[in-house]
């Protein structure tokens, strides 16, 4: 039934959802799906949970967060699916007596001092510290006195440094004993079981992938270690969304090569569980460049996209959406490499300007190819467009209304979360990435409301004149009737639905038409112009520089990857249908996991770690942090640099992948190439 109903709402969200890389999906075993980017908060849980039951009928089990799991109306979904709650110390802030501030700042940044405060008593070390108003929260380092305590780390929010300048209230919470949780995810990895997790901690809306934490590989090593006989399978698995927040948009799971750990690993875990674990943390980063398409910030995202449109395919039709992701990912590597090259930079600059001129028109690149010198033929097209959009109206019109309260509470509902969520994060940027999941759910609730009240009134209307006499005199009779409504009213809200999408496209179609039939058609036909010489340029430019970065870049092979993905599709789709209808029998398809109980303890870190003589030594797994605890960030900056696992020093260079731009690309680019690479060797062979 779950499987049945993620199917409904991605059916219904996405226009198209494909799958690339299925073969890298373990039939059975223990396997860890590492999921990325986290950019639409449920949604991501769902679409990974259905692509997984899709490709080899397998069950993940999400980590989720337990203010999630727990929660009202959304912990009824995870515990359906089967999730793993998991503490986090922001979570779990409570307001306590008394206010704080600097004693000495900025000659001292950590020291707190406080009035009529209770520290010894209130506060614990490697606790959090939360300021009020989206002030931040901090890691406590050390509890000197009652009113006077030494932070971890420096306050990095402006607005929280001012509150502590001149005095504020503010909260505590406690470490977390995450030791449950590591068991429970050993003991189901030993059992066969797949287990989900979003190593970035939290969604964002991001360029960028957000720093990984460490959890995903102790929860890997760990197992190995514990169960000598279980080897574990990491799979990444990349989202890729063209508009993750847009309605009836589009998306791309892929699943790149699969890292296997042996007993060996468990050995070197037990052996240097530091170094053992900053290894396969470099090996998971890397393995997700492969995967999801990163840029520095979203004018390169834009110019990209752009160029990737523009590219000519010469003989061969357009590419279906994975290979488009692979090309976005790919001309970014290639961006990295050539970015100081004044042809680079000379194209860049066109593109904006390109795009620029799109956007005073009010129009995008692919609509720009419909618009025509010829008057007439132009009038026609138009006329014929308008018929068609007056019929496609006329079709989705009884259910556009019907139904026109659903899409106002949706989109009140969700921007009255977005601005909460905004106002709660310090990474996010406009927090779209609450959005579609905030419509789907507003709309799981509202939709059977209305269902229900217009069955109800059908009811009414057809017992109170007896238009059915032979079925309105029962009881039978009229539940015959009032289910027949409601499947009445589901079939003409998906009839809009899929007539309002054609009708939309064609309404986004009349603008240049207008435009060629209106005086400025002489300024929209030299911009045509600006892009056909636009898209030669980019065509020449990477059909030069592609085979620097990839040896077999050509649209040759472009066509050859077009037609790799669409047999992997139908495979995807023969395999879906020959499969039994009968779930139970999959020994893929375990009970789903008993929930954790909420845990109490104080402690959180690895405490038995002092940085020397660690060799041999443990991570004590009651004191890691899966989720980010520190969710503050300077105003100016990209991206979180503070890692949860203390005393471990995992450098930015092995975990990060979103702190330094330029180390960014660096290994975005030497991790494609050398995918492509192997590609090549294994085609040679």
């Amino acid at each position: 039934m779950l499987d049945w109903f993620l199917q409904i709402i991605i059916d219904i969200f996405f226009r198209e959802v494909s799958v690339r890389g299925s073969f890298n999906f373990p039939a059975t075993g223990p396997t860890m799906v590492v999921i990325a980017p986290h950019a639409n908060q449920y949604l991501d849980a769902a679409i990974s949970i259905h692509a997984a039951h899709t490709v080899t009928n397998r069950q993940i089990f999400m980590i989720e967060a337990a203010s999630s799991y727990y929660s009202k109306w959304m912990g009824i979904w995870s515990r359906w699916s089967g999730a793993i709650p998991v503490e986090r110390p922001q979570d779990l802030l409570q307001s306590k007596e008394g206010t704080i501030k600097f004693e000495n700042y900025p000659e001292d940044e950590l020291t707190i001092i406080g009035t009529n405060t209770h520290f010894t008593k209130d506060c614990v070390s490697k606790g959090l510290i939360g300021i009020p108003n989206n002030g931040g929260n901090v890691k406590i380092g050390e509890i000197i006195s009652d009113t006077k305590l030494r932070l971890a780390t420096s306050m990095k929010k402006q607005r929280g440094i001012d509150a502590l300048i001149k005095g504020t209230k503010y909260s505590v919470a406690p470490r977390i004993d995450n030791h449950e949780l590591f068991d429970k995810v050993f003991d189901a990895l030993h059992d066969g079981k797949c287990i989900g997790i979003a190593p970035e901690g939290g969604s964002h809306d991001r360029p960028e992938l957000m720093e990984f934490k460490p959890g995903v590989a102790l929860m890997a090593l760990g197992a190995s270690a514990k169960y000598p006989d279980t080897e574990v399978t990491i799979v990444p698995c990349g989202l890729n969304y063209f508009h993750p927040h847009k309605f009836r948009s589009r998306a791309v799971v892929e699943y790149g090569n699969p890292i296997v750990l042996t007993k060996e690993r468990g050995e070197e875990y037990k052996q240097d569980s530091r170094k053992a674990v900053n290894k396969l943390m470099k090996e998971i980063t890397d393995a997700m460049n492969f995967v999801t398409t990163q840029a520095p910030d979203y004018q390169t995202l834009q110019v990209i996209q752009a160029a990737r449109r523009l590219y000519s395919y010469g003989r061969f039709k357009r590419p279906p959406l994975p290979v488009v992701v692979e090309m976005n990912r790919n001309l970014l590597t290639g961006y990295s490499k050539f970015k100081a090259d004044p042809r680079i930079i000379h194209l860049k600059e066109s593109v904006l300007a390109y795009n620029k001129k799109l956007r005073t028109f009010g129009i995008k690149d692919h609509q720009l190819e419909t618009a025509t010198d010829n008057k007439l033929k132009t009038l026609c097209l138009l006329l014929n467009r308008v018929v068609s959009l007056t019929f496609y109206s006329i079709l989705s019109l009884p259910g556009t209304i019907l139904f026109a309260p659903i899409f106002i509470v949706c989109s009140v509902i969700s921007k009255k979360k977005q601005k909460l969520a905004l106002a709660k994060s310090v990474v996010k940027i406009n927090a779209t990435d609450v959005l579609a999941s905030w419509k789907v759910l507003i709309a799981l609730f509202f939709a059977p409301v209305c269902y229900f009240t217009y069955s109800t009134l059908g009811l009414y209307i057809v017992y109170r004149y007896s238009l059915f006499p032979s079925l309105s005199n029962s009881v039978i009779g009229l539940f015959v009737i009032f289910c027949g409504t409601w499947a009445l009213l589901v079939g003409t809200t998906y009839s809009a639905l899929k007539m309002g999408e054609v009708g939309m496209d064609i309404y986004k179609s009349i603008d240049p038409l207008l435009l060629s039939l209106h005086s400025s058609s002489k300024q929209l036909n030299e911009l045509k112009e600006e892009r056909k010489k636009l898209s030669i340029e980019v065509t020449e430019v990477i059909n030069e520089l592609g085979p620097k970065v990839f040896k077999k870049f050509n649209e040759v092979h472009i066509h050859k990857l077009s037609e790799q993905v669409e047999a992997e599709k139908e495979e995807i789709e023969s395999r879906s249908r020959s499969r039994s209808s009968s779930r139970s029998r999959s020994t893929s398809r375990p009970n789903s996991l008993p929930p954790l109980s909420r845990s109490s303890s104080n402690y959180s870190g690895f405490s038995n770690f002092d940085g020397e003589n660690d060799n041999g030594k443990l991570p004590n797994l009651a004191h890691v942090s899966i989720f980010p605890d520190q969710l503050q960030m300077p105003d100016t900056a990209t991206a979180s640099n503070s890692s949860s696992v203390e005393h471990i020093p995992i450098t930015a260079d092995s975990l990060s992948t979103g702190v330094n731009t330029n180390s960014l690309s660096d290994k975005i680019r030497k991790a494609v190439i050398q995918r492509n690479k192997e590609n090549e060797e294994e085609e040679t062979s």
